[in-house]
This record gives structure tokens, C-alpha cells and sequence, in this order.
């Protein structure tokens, strides 16, 4: 989850690269067309297993694509998933239809800016995917020691030396003998994913129904087409509260080009969030543009704010996402959370206020008033409520920290010491 930091940063990420093999040669000998389709179905293959193991797509680079992970044990069972998924899809195909990609992970620090990720653990893992055969999953050092590895058997394959001196360790995660699921098939059954179609059949159904509809030249047959449009009939399945046909739907579009677009993603958002899938329902609603979200989307990411089984590690992201990149739009949704009996929520509804604009004095004031009132406040919330009250130039503000300096609770010395430097001004 990338795209809306607008100013560089840093965190720890598992870094997972995917390269097509004989990508060059295959391409020069086809047209636009079948390279723009070939990549289409590559995409469709590899994006909904991406996106089940909650990774983010950062870029695609021609056949490349660099994703990242949180959790470097979910990036590398998507890995296998993806090799998974991929033996099975060529088993049916001739040699030359076949879609095959090396796969190669790092884990690290690395620097998040302008939607993109700089970094020494992506510049290993371009080092290891080139040391990778089609078929495989290379991980570096640093990714096998913070791994599970109960659920990631794997194997030592040397080392490799590094261009700037000094040498990178391997490992390989242990393949099977089923040429259709060469890593068991464990890891892509823990996702539902329905299989995707050839893109040329695709286009030929999409060309015959628009044919048929100007032929028929009926609101019936009109009629009949949007009912069986996945997409509409998804929308319809969302208003009666039935999520999981919702998600049904539209895993039958996963290998079209319309399956990328926000109003799918917005829809599989809303629809995991019903479920109950929070951070999932994030990541959907994080990967489209912020002014594509709709009231009913913006007010899922309010409560997702507001749950406290949202994924605490997630939580940054969100307050980012909708302070930086969704702005005063927010605003309505997240205020009402300033109330909210769940403390992080009020403080981080307040961040998010404050980082669009929209925080007002009266705003700072009702969630400092609730943390000072708050039993189970950590001590740093009742710390921070005593700054945001030093700098409000109020009666409310100058009272509460008048109730605040008695006693030794946290925030009393800090509470006394801006009622002294208000004194001298």
C-alpha cells in the first residue's frame, strides 16, 4: 500500500519480484495486439493472488511486476501460490502459450516515494530473480530468518556475489514432484480464485454480445445483457447485504481489463467489509484514485478507523490515506469518530483532521477532554492532550489544564508547566 504517500519515508517491507521468462523473444515475434493480451492474461493470473495474500502492486515493468508485503511469510506463500497457479494454467497449454516467471523475495528498509520503492533490499532482490530459474522461488537471507518456516519448507542454494564486494545467501523454497502444483497447492487453496480466461475469447464474447444487442435491436435483449453483467448484478447483490456473491461476481471478470478499475475495486472494498475482511477492504479502497470513492466507501473507512480488530500495523496507512490523499472529503465521515469510546480511534480521527485542514479548536478540544477523562488513556495520550491544550488560546482549553496539573497523574508536571508559560504571556 503505496500510492498515497506523497512525501518520502521509510518502513520494513518484504520485497517480491516476478519476471517473465523469454519475455524478449516472445514478444518480437508477436503483434501489439498478442503482447497487450499475453500481458493482460499474465496480470490475471498473478494480481488476484497478489492481492489475496494482501501485497501491493508497486509497478509493472513490461513482464515485471515489484509488489510488496508486511508479513514476509504472506509474500512468500504468494510466491508459491503464484508458481502454483501459473504449472497449472501451462499444463493445458502449448509450449508456446505458456505463461512461466522466475520469482525471487528481499526484506528490508526501504524508501517510499512518489509511489515507488528505492532501496537496498530492491536492489537484491534484482540481483537474486536474475540468479532464479522459471518455476522458482529465491529468497534471501534476510527474508528465511523472519519467515515462519513451518509453513515455508525450504532449501540452502549458495550464495551469490554482490557487484559493490561481499556476497548474498539463498534459499529456495522446496518444490514437489506434481508438475500441476509444483509447491503442493497448499498456499493458492487458502484463496478462491476462479480461473481466468484467454483474453482473445474474451474480446470475441464482448464483440459478439455488443453485435447481438445491435442485431436484436430490443430493450429486452438490453436488459438481458446488463443482467448478466457481472458487474451490475454485484452492485445489485451489495445493496441486499449478500457479500460473498458480491465477491462471486466479480471474480469473474479477475482476468479483464475491467477488473482493474476503481469502480470493481471499490465494489470488492465495500463487499470485504461487510465481511468483515478490514484490511483487505483497505487495500481495495487504497489502490484506486481517492476522488473515485463514494460516501458509502468513505464512511466504510471511517469505522474501519473505528475498529478496534483493524490491524494495528495498518493503521498509519489509514490515517495517511485519508488525511493526505482523500482531504477534506473525510472530514464528515471521521469527525464523528472524535466521540468514539475507543480512544486510538478519536486520536487518530483527530490526526486525520489535522493532517487535511479540517481540525478545528473545538474539534482538539473534545478529544483532548475525552483522553484526560479517560481511565484507560495510556499515560502519551494524556501527555498529548496536555500539549494540544497548551498551544488552544481558550478559556475551555486553560481550565482543563487547570484540572490536569492537580495531582500526580501523567500529564500533571506538563499540564503545570503550560499553565506557568501561559502566565507569562
Amino acid at each position: 500500500m503505496i500510492r498515497w504517500l506523497e512525501r518520502p519515508r521509510t518502513r520494513n517491507l518484504a520485497i517480491l519480484l516476478s519476471d517473465m521468462k523469454g519475455f524478449t523473444a516472445r514478444t518480437s515475434g508477436q503483434t501489439r495486439e498478442e503482447n497487450a493480451g499475453m500481458l493482460a492474461l499474465h496480470d490475471a493470473l498473478l494480481l488476484p493472488v497478489m492481492r489475496g495474500y494482501g501485497g501491493h502492486k508497486v509497478k509493472s515493468i513490461g513482464d515485471a511486476l515489484l509488489m510488496t508485503f508486511p508479513s514476509p511469510t504472506d509474500a512468500v506463500l504468494c510466491a508459491m501460490a503464484m508458481q502454483d497457479r501459473l504449472a497449472a494454467f501451462n499444463a493445458a497449454r502449448e509450449p508456446g502459450e505458456r505463461i512461466e516467471v522466475r520469482t525471487a523475495l528481499s526484506l528490508g528498509e526501504v524508501r517510499l516515494e512518489a509511489g515507488d520503492v528505492h532501496g537496498e533490499p530492491v536492489q537484491l532482490v534484482l540481483e537474486a530473480c536474475g540468479s532464479a530459474d522459471a518455476g522458482e522461488v529465491l529468497l534471501t537471507d534476510a527474508v528465511y530468518l523472519s519467515m515462519n518456516k513451518r509453513e515455508v519448507p525450504t532449501d540452502r542454494c549458495g550464495t551469490l556475489p554482490l557487484r559493490g564486494g561481499g556476497e548474498l545467501r539463498l534459499h529456495k523454497a522446496r518444490k514437489g514432484y506434481d508438475a500441476r502444483a509444483p509447491f503442493g497447492g497448499r498456499a493458492l487453496r487458502r484463496l478462491r480464485l476462479s480461473a481466468p480466461r484467454d483474453p482473445r475469447r474474451v474480446r470475441a464474447i464482448a464483440v459478439g454480445t455488443f453485435c447481438a444487442l445491435i442485431f436484436a435491436g430490443s430493450a429486452a435483449a438490453l436488459l438481458l445483457h446488463r443482467a448478466r453483467d457481472p458487474v451490475l448484478r454485484a452492485e445489485q447483490l451489495l445493496q441486499s447485504r449478500q457479500p460473498l456473491a458480491v465477491l462471486a461476481e466479480l471474480d469473474k471478470v479477475a482476468d479483464q481489463p475491467e477488473a482493474h478499475e476503481a469502480r470493481v475495486a471499490t465494489l470488492r472494498g465495500k463487499a470485504e467489509h461487510q465481511l468483515g475482511q478490514l484490511a483487505m477492504a483497505f487495500a481495495d479502497f487504497s489502490s484506486v484514485d481517492p476522488d473515485s470513492l463514494d460516501e458509502p466507501a468513505l464512511r466504510a473507512l471511517a469505522d474501519e478507523l473505528d475498529a478496534e480488530s483493524f490491524p494495528r500495523r495498518y493503521r498509519p496507512a489509514l490515517v495517511r490515506f485519508l488525511g493526505e490523499r482523500v482531504g477534506l472529503r473525510a472530514a464528515p465521515a471521521v469527525r464523528t469518530l472524535l466521540g468514539s469510546s475507543h480512544g486510538q480511534a478519536r486520536r487518530d480521527a483527530l490526526e486525520v483532521l489535522e493532517l487535511s485542514g479540517a481540525a478545528t479548536p473545538a474539534d482538539r478540544l473534545q478529544v483532548a477532554r475525552a483522553d484526560l477523562a479517560d481511565l484507560h488513556a495510556p499515560c502519551r495520550a494524556r501527555i498529548r492532550a496536555v500539549a494540544r491544550l497548551a498551544v488552544e488560546p481558550n478559556e475551555g482549553a486553560r481550565t482543563l489544564l487547570q484540572e490536569s496539573a492537580q495531582g500526580k497523574a501523567c500529564g500533571a508536571s506538563q499540564a503545570r508547566d503550560a499553565l506557568r508559560r501561559l502566565s507569562r504571556n
